[in-house]
């Protein structure tokens, strides 16, 4: 417990520090209006374990200002603020699907499903970014990961998932996170950005701090009304995370329902990421194709990576 402490500590900081009010001073409201698909698996790293599956779909528009849930997230001052709402399903197995049993030592299965309010103002001139989300949820069998992964597996692969039935059981998903980049270079061609992110909640506690490079033609990545014109540029990201909790290993953190699940000792306190992809951007559509590396995520397990697919339409 004393590590959500320091995190909603953090936080405290982090929002006087370098949010400053959220008064309504400078605001102005994005006018883009969209709906992503984002898609990932393990299957474009030809892998079939751990982090395996994940779909999220998000939309953005002024509209969404109205909810009431916007007043909880914070925003930068003398910022354009984009509104947003998203959709999401998470699922992650052990090393060994085809194991009726629980594999001692290795990640459970688990899953989660939530509704996500998020809020992004961004200073073009002062070249920074503020996301503040609030997602709320279930983690547990309600999530239908079990089923999904067994429709999946009958269609297209021999080996059927065997050990759903020792999933994390069933809890409230409720988190809380702020992201803030700034850009520490930029031109025309290419920028570099630091990027600090704090996740706290029921499933998520933990910190992390990175950078991500742009480069290519495209337009300030601080712009937040998107030009219709062509873009194409690769994206770079590398991060270190600071780890306090991980629900999705060691079970919701108010409830004691699962029948097997990691010990914080088992979890690897700090894990290391990178990913490297490319966004092609043209008219009313945008397609990002990315692969993502971490390190392992338990002390005696290993690294691991996975595929993201995301696809814009704008209108």
């Amino acid at each position: 417990m004393k590590h959500i402490i320091i995190l909603l500590l953090s936080i405290l900081f982090f929002e006087t520090a370098i949010l400053g009010q959220q008064d309504t001073s400078g605001l102005q409201i994005g006018t883009n209006k969209f709906i992503r698909i984002n898609y990932e698996n393990d299957y474009f790293t030809q892998t079939d374990e751990y982090y395996t599956q994940g779909i999220r779909i998000e939309s953005e528009n002024p509209l969404y200002k109205y909810s009431p849930i916007m007043w909880l997230l914070p925003r930068l001052s003398n910022s354009t603020v984009q509104y947003g709402l998203a959709v999401a399903q998470d699922c992650f197995t052990p090393t060994n699907i085809g194991s009726d049993s629980i594999l001692k030592g290795d990640r459970p299965y688990s899953g989660y499903i939530y509704l996500g309010h998020y809020k992004t103002s961004s200073d073009y001139y002062k070249k920074q970014m503020l996301t503040a989300e609030l997602d709320v949820g279930e983690i547990g069998s309600c999530a239908e990961c079990e089923e999904e992964q067994k429709a999946i597996h009958k269609y297209g692969t021999n080996v059927q998932p065997g050990g759903w039935q020792y999933q994390i059981g069933s809890g409230v998903m409720l988190n809380y996170m702020l992201r803030y980049e700034k850009a520490l270079y930029t031109d025309p061609a290419a920028d570099v950005d630091f990027l600090g992110q704090i996740n706290t909640g029921t499933v998520y506690d933990n910190a992390l701090a990175g950078l991500t490079l742009h480069i290519g033609k495209m337009q300030s990545y601080f712009l937040t009304n998107r030009t219709s014109s062509f873009q194409v540029y690769g994206i770079v990201k590398a991060w270190m995370e600071g780890v306090a909790y991980n629900g999705t290993m060691q079970g919701d953190l108010f409830t004691n329902n699962s029948i097997y699940t990691l010990s914080y000792k088992q979890i690897s306190p700090v894990i290391f990421g990178d990913s490297y992809g490319i966004c092609l951007s043209w008219h009313k559509t945008s397609i990002v194709y990315s692969v993502t590396h971490i390190t392992n995520e338990i002390v005696t397990g290993i690294y691991h990576g996975w595929g993201h697919i995301e696809i814009t339409f704008y209108f």
